[in-house]
């Protein structure tokens, strides 16, 4: 383990680090300036661009509020054309399961067997989060989604991945403990446009609806009604005031990145209680 630590980067810094294991997912890791959490690492999954130096500049401040690692995968086109929607086709790598190698890893290398994720994702990101969140709960402590372009319904009669009918690429998935995690969903007051980055089909459209502030409504809403039927703590959304679909003019200019570390640190603080 200590050459794989050497890999590290020091206190208020980012490296880019492959571990030998896990060759096909390359990262960016950031150590803040103090690590006060060491059961958590806050993970910043991109886009369809694979922007991962984006998500880094912009996370860095959110892991020194909270004091634990950042982690940035990079889910190349190549090895992962669909990491959205964990996999992709016979023979190819899932996105879920390279996260959870570096997950018992990272847990095995600092000797944190209950650490969990505070997991963030970005439109591409965002689908890839929740979806992940569907099929393994018990590695998320946290969940923020922003702008995805669309998502899996709570429906079990509509197949995986705009419902949750099994198929045979996935595993089962476990709705009821993913809806128990806390979720804060952000989108763009102005995020609109039906533009060539937005899947769009007459089922998708009529199940989830046109743009990406109806379908983060709509599923938000559904979301809820489960939740709120098994008390649980309803989701969060968020509109971001002026914005459109742009990851760091939604972090910078609409608050997003505000929003997003005051949501987490209250998760934070309703864990601890």
């Amino acid at each position: 383990m200590q050459r794989v630590n050497e890999l590290l980067p020091s206190p208020g810094e980012a490296n880019r680090v492959t571990f030998p294991a896990i060759s096909g997912l390359p990262l960016w890791l950031y150590q803040p300036r103090k690590v006060r959490n060491v059961k958590r690492l806050l993970v910043a999954v991109h886009g369809i661009s694979r922007d991962v130096k984006e998500q880094l500049e912009c996370y860095r401040p959110l892991a020194d509020e909270m004091g634990c690692w950042l982690v940035v995968p990079k889910f190349s086109s190549h090895k992962f054309p669909r990491y959205q929607q964990l996999c992709s086709g016979s023979g190819q790598p899932r996105a879920d399961i390279a996260l959870n190698s570096f997950l018992a890893l990272w847990r095995c290398m600092h000797g944190q067997p209950y650490l969990k994720m505070m997991l963030a994702g970005y439109s591409g990101g965002a689908q890839f989060a929740h979806r992940y969140a569907l099929h393994h709960p018990q590695q998320v402590a946290a969940m923020a989604l922003g702008s995805a372009g669309w998502y899996s319904f709570p429906d079990e009669k509509v197949k995986y991945p705009r419902g949750l009918a099994r198929t045979v690429a996935l595993d089962r998935v476990y709705l009821d403990e993913m809806l128990r995690i806390p979720m804060l969903v952000t989108v763009g007051d102005q995020d609109n446009l039906r533009d060539s980055s937005l899947r769009t089909s007459v089922n998708l459209d009529q199940q989830q609806g046109d743009n990406r502030i109806q379908r983060a409504v709509n599923w938000v809403e559904a979301i809820r009604r489960l939740q709120l039927e098994k008390s649980y703590r309803p989701a969060q959304l968020n509109m971001l005031a002026g914005q459109g679909h742009n990851f760091y003019n939604n972090m910078q200019q609409g608050r997003m990145a505000e929003q997003v570390l005051q949501f987490l640190l209250q998760s934070e603080r309703d864990a601890n209680d």
